[in-house]
């Protein structure tokens, strides 16, 4: 395995890990962020999920169709990190013309099929550079937490390891090499263990990739934990240091009471979806990653903050 300091200071270094600092500027809010992607509202004996992505202009620009399926995909994601299930989506898209406008909207169309998403409504403007965002709203009755973590949870990590990468970017897709029928379901794994009390909290993989989305979770509940590499599941022939930045289809970590892992686990397995127990939280602060002996601190929370959202620990000397 690649040294363990070397795959620590890529994973500092990578730009998807740098780029999610800049969401300390979201503390400017009156109301105080909680490090979740998503917003809970209390409705109806439940909890309405509310969330929002906004694409890369570039990636618009160069992509349209596949910049209308991640439009879906993100937003998904993060009501199902929540445990909910998705209800409805609107996009807001500002294309140069009809034809691009055409693209953007076959992919998120394609994608919301796959993945029980209802695009409901939205906003078209045509004639000025690219720009695309999209809201979902989810509802959830049991709803996950990051804050929730606590010390001494498993740490749990499912993914749904058929798929392949968009080119030379970190981009992993199950979409078109999962069966529909699956992607459909997929999702429901995570209403399934929150309506059951089997996880205390759920964070998607996005951007930063698994140690970058991890570190997003520690920081929102106070916690610390150790990532072992040795049993994080991984797609066969993918390479490590690039597993642990990408940002797949489907990627989720959870907090699950230790003595309830493998019945939280058995939702994906059944389901055909990798999930392994690869690490433990603690009340450190610090994330590290393992294999076999070995260890490498990756960030250390109580040092220097990584978003500034969520609990806030004392600083240490």
């Amino acid at each position: 395995m690649q040294e363990l300091e070397q795959l620590a200071a890529a994973v500092r270094a990578a730009p998807a890990f740098e780029a999610k600092r800049e969401l300390a500027v979201v503390r400017r809010l009156p109301t105080a962020p909680d490090g979740d992607d998503a917003a809970l509202v209390q409705h109806g004996g439940g909890f309405l999920v509310v969330c929002g992505e906004a694409l890369h202009p570039g990636f618009v620009r160069s992509d349209p169709y596949a910049a209308g399926a991640a439009a879906v995909v993100t937003n998904a994601a993060d009501v199902r990190a929540m445990g909910g299930r998705p209800l409805a989506l609107v996009d807001m898209l500002v294309s140069p013309d009809r034809e691009h406008a055409e693209k953007v909207l076959d992919g998120l169309s394609w994608a919301a099929g796959l993945l029980g998403v209802e695009p409901v409504g939205g906003h078209l403007t045509i004639g000025h550079e690219p720009a695309l965002s999209a809201s979902c709203t989810g509802f959830a009755e049991r709803p996950l937490r990051s804050r929730d973590a606590q010390a001494g949870d498993a740490l749990l990590a499912a993914f749904a390891l058929e798929g392949r990468y968009r080119g030379e970017t970190n981009f992993f897709s199950a979409l078109r090499d999962r069966p529909p029928e699956r992607l459909l379901d997929d999702g429901e794994a995570l209403v399934e263990i929150a309506t059951a009390g089997l996880a205390r909290a759920a964070r998607d993989v996005s951007m930063p990739g698994v140690a970058g989305s991890l570190l997003q979770l520690l920081e929102a509940s106070g916690c610390g934990a150790t990532l072992d590499l040795e049993r994080l599941p991984r797609p066969p022939g993918v390479p490590l240091e690039r597993w642990l930045m990408t940002f797949p289809s489907f990627g989720f970590l959870l907090a699950v009471p230790p003595e309830r892992a493998s019945e939280a686990a058995e939702p994906f397995g059944r389901r055909g979806l990798a999930c392994a127990e690869c690490g433990r939280f603690d009340d450190s602060g610090v994330l590290r990653l393992a294999a076999g002996r070995r260890e490498a601190q990756v960030w250390d929370l109580g040092r220097e903050p990584f978003t500034g959202l969520g609990r806030d620990r004392a600083p240490r000397d």
